[in-house]
């Protein structure tokens, strides 16, 4: 039987979503069915951010995710092709590089600015729709205000450094967040008076922002005119040219800077289908997402025209998702059908949306979430979080942990949340002396232990094992075990000369290494009592190779993370187990610090750790759960399989 073949072209929020939930659905069934995604690019795109890379504040790579990180260990075939056409009657898109047959099909092509016909704008303004349009802007904002520190004219000079941003909307309000941040770093960087500066917001409407509730927007509107914005409502931009453009009452405003966001229509290419049109590029589709045309046609994101609650349903993040969700439910329920597999019959779109979340540039926000808003600090956590959360849903902890280095850690100029409280770098060859000397204090530990018998007492006896009894046990513990034989004889024995000596001894090593905790704390006495009991020579030989291990991998920088994470857990063994003193606290520290990798740093690890990556990024495991370091790696054999894949999906 020939395999059931599903196509969802295009690669945004919608396209991945819908990719992703197939998958789910058909992973056991990769004998029958087929998915194939296809993009023009390799990577998907968090649109949503892209104001940031426009204002300098993240690098293009924090909102690029490459297919390979999000479906490298899924049953979904990635093409990168550029679909010309689609022959709905044939069942066939028909590309520059192939052409790909299709049973069922989700068009996700997405959306794309409109500037309404207004004469000039489309030739003379910057859109922000695409990462090549944000570096665009990056690039002509940093070349006018250099060639503006170079005028000599007033007038001219003024000119060049008004900026101003077209649309009230949310991404019109969020670039101009970012140039409020940006701009005086930028004069200051090319000798420019800041003062001299203008920036403005222009929206055709009565207000910006309208998507938002009274008290967040007002909160939205005070901190931009704080911070210097010109808000100009009511005011329809007319006629552009290359040097200014006109307002509907007729004022000129002279500006080389005219960043366009007002608005997005359907992509000319979803618009050329021969389906039912909605309005502005805009496709029908019914209650499933589907085309009223075709019963195994599908659409989902914002190239959809779809009337709810008597209002078309608004071209953002969570509404892509919802319809991609909706599609891919239809496609599972019909294919499942199809083979006699048990299914649920999909539900008719109904958006749960749960608010916005605007940012106006790194440090503050205003959202409004389930009926509640907020400002400040804590909208801008939340929007870091949902984003978080995102990045999670597509790629794993690894993409999560990104976001968080390039929103937080590896921002400049103190623009993030905190500033820049975790921005400064130490230089790891600072860390090699800690790293080393941690190394010989562990192998000074192992080799005590050895020299002690640890590794030829074969009944155990110099682990402690078991809740003490009373207070001397406790000292008992954090003996050697010379004196801890001494201690127990003590105890026991009759004799008041020998618990002299035990007292004695018990009095010594409180006063050298005095145990943080009087009792072993219940999660340890529990481990003794039911896992270290049953074998205690056993543990007995592995504490002390992990010693020297530990102690051998710090002064070599072999393996450094990992080996800190194994001091770490061992200090926190010891600590519960009421065997240490304060100097414990000092291990556990400086093992925090080994984890960031101080290995390469003069060690062996600027070696071992990228061969080791490279290994790791290829193992089917490594991408099955999103726990690959950077981008996946493929084996010739993988390779050759993928290939395969692919041209399986083509005619």
């Amino acid at each position: 039987m020939d395999k059931k073949r599903i196509v969802v072209l295009g690669g945004g929020y919608a396209g991945v979503h819908a990719a992703k939930r197939l998958h789910k659905a058909f992973k056991k069934h990769q004998d029958k069915v087929e998915i194939t995604l296809i993009d023009r690019h390799k990577h998907h795109i968090l649109m949503t951010e892209l104001h940031e890379v426009a204002g300098n504040r993240v690098d293009e790579s924090s909102v690029k995710i490459s297919f390979d990180r999000i479906f490298a260990g899924k049953c979904v075939n990635v093409v990168r092709d550029e679909i010309t056409t689609i022959d709905f009657k044939q069942q066939v898109l028909h590309g520059v590089g192939a052409s790909y047959p299709y049973d069922q099909i989700i068009i996700a092509t997405g959306a794309e600015s409109t500037d309404f016909n207004i004469p000039g704008v489309k030739e003379h303004s910057f859109y922000l729709w695409s990462l090549q349009d944000a570096l665009r802007i990056k690039r002509h904002i940093t070349d006018i205000v250099r060639a503006a520190s170079y005028e000599k004219d007033a007038q001219v000079r003024k000119e060049m450094l008004t900026f101003v941003v077209a649309g009230g909307g949310f991404t019109g309000v969020e670039l101009v967040g970012e140039l409020i941040e940006w701009l005086p770093i930028l004069c200051k960087d090319f000798g420019v008076d800041y003062d001299e500066v203008t920036l403005m917001n222009v929206e055709a409407l009565g207000n910006i922002l309208n998507m938002l509730p009274d008290k967040p927007r007002n909160k939205a509107i005070a901190y931009m005119k704080k911070k210097g914005v010109i808000i100009r409502t009511n005011s329809l931009i007319v006629k552009a040219d290359a040097e200014s453009f006109t307002i509907k009452d007729g004022t000129v405003i002279k500006t080389r800077t005219l960043v366009w966001t007002c608005g997005v229509r359907g992509t000319s290419f979803c618009n050329s289908l021969d389906l039912a049109d909605g309005k502005v590029q805009r496709k029908k589709v019914d209650e499933y997402m589907r085309s009223p045309d075709h019963d195994n046609v599908y659409l989902a994101g914002d190239g959809i025209w779809f009337i709810e609650n008597e209002r078309p349903v608004p071209q953002i993040v969570e509404a892509a998702e919802q319809t991609a969700a909706t599609a891919a439910d239809g496609i599972i329920y019909s294919i499942k059908s199809e083979l006699g597999l048990k299914a649920q019959p999909a539900k008719p779109f109904k958006s749960a949306f749960h608010g916005y979340m605007v940012s106006i540039g790194g440090r503050y926000a205003v959202s409004f979430n389930m009926g509640m808003a907020m400002s400040g600090f804590f909208a801008q956590a939340i929007k870091h979080l949902v984003n978080m959360y995102y990045q999670f849903g597509v790629c794993g902890v690894n993409g999560a942990w990104g976001y968080f280095k390039h929103e937080i850690l590896n921002i400049k100029n103190r623009r993030s949340l905190i500033g820049g409280l975790a921005t400064y770098k130490p230089q790891a060859y600072w860390m090699t002396f800690l790293r080393m000397y941690l190394g010989v204090m562990w192998l000074i530990e192992g080799i005590n232990k050895i020299t002690e018998g640890w590794l030829t007492d074969t009944t155990g006896s110099k682990v402690y094992w078991g809740a003490p009894a009373d207070g001397t046990g406790d000292a008992v513990s954090a003996a050697s075990g010379e004196v801890a034989e001494v201690v127990t004889e003590a105890v026991s024995s009759a004799s008041n000369a020998v618990a002299d000596v035990a007292d004695a001894a018990v009095e010594t090593v409180q006063q050298f290494a005095p145990p943080l905790l009087d009792q072993p704390l219940g999660l340890y006495t529990w481990m003794n009592d039911n896992l270290v009991a049953a074998a205690p020579y056993f543990f007995q030989v592995i504490i002390v190779l992990a010693e020297v291990g530990i102690g051998l991998c710090f002064v070599g920088g072999l393996l450094t993370a990992p080996a800190a994470v194994v001091s770490l857990g061992l200090s926190t063994m010891f600590l519960i187990g009421a065997m240490a003193g304060k100097e414990i606290l000092w291990y556990m520290a400086v093992s925090i610090v080994m984890i960031g990798g101080a290995g390469r740093a003069f060690g062996l690890d600027y070696w071992v750790m990228p061969w080791l990556k490279k290994v790791w990024n290829k193992i089917p495991l490594a991408k099955k759960i999103y726990f690959f370091m950077d981008e996946p790696e493929f084996t010739r054999k993988q390779m050759e399989r993928r290939l395969a894949r692919q041209k399986d999906s083509t005619l």
